[in-house]
């Protein structure tokens, strides 16, 4: 008879708590349903690191653009915006400089001609352009001097520049627009530089 009490207040008593339990599986606890917490704000003086967006550099630099009638070179200056000073960053800025010659002035740069990559070494600045440098360029011995000269002479400004080798889609060519010997690296032409 005590076992079978016994039994029955086992039977109830784990009825009791199977019920407690599934009521309690189903409550609003809000500890789990707080909405997330906002990040932290930038200028909150209790978060002495924020993470902001590295401020613009601004070097200065001079460039080389062709005459309209190709006689020679006129140095420009320009500003050129960078995330930081590295020379590669500053030829990809003076690269799309060039799409925007002075007022009287060509731009050098073959039409669609794309920098696809730079690399410094040694004082080469090694250029790999787009196929439209050779494709689109139209201008003959003389303005094949003012293409690369306007670049060779741009960026042999840059402290750590002192020539320029040229690739086209990563191979170098004998004679990049057909005529000039670019199978070494091209130095400076200041000849051609208009006082």
């Amino acid at each position: 008879m005590c076992k079978t009490k016994f039994r029955c207040l086992m039977i109830a008593f784990s009825i009791f708590l199977l019920t407690f339990g599934l009521v309690g599986c189903g409550s609003d606890d809000t500890t789990k349903n707080t909405p997330p917490s906002p990040p932290p704000n930038v200028n909150d003086p209790q978060n002495p690191d924020p993470v902001e967006p590295a401020p613009a550099e601004t070097v200065k630099v001079t460039m080389y653009f062709p005459t309209s009638d190709a006689t020679g070179l006129a140095p420009t200056e320009r500003t050129i915006n960078v995330t930081k000073a590295a020379s590669e960053e500053v030829i990809a800025g003076m690269f799309k400089e060039f799409a925007n010659p002075p007022s009287g002035l060509v731009a050098p740069l073959p039409k669609d001609t794309k920098l696809l990559d730079v690399k410094i070494k040694d004082g080469v600045a090694t250029l790999n352009l787009s196929h439209s440098f050779r494709e689109n360029f139209e201008g003959g011995a003389t303005g094949e001097e003012m293409v690369l000269y306007s670049i060779v002479n741009s960026l042999t400004t840059l402290e750590d520049v002192d020539s320029v080798e040229f690739l086209l889609e990563g191979e170098l060519k004998a004679a990049i627009l057909g005529g000039l010997d670019t199978s070494t690296p091209v130095t400076a032409n200041e000849s051609l530089i208009l006082k």
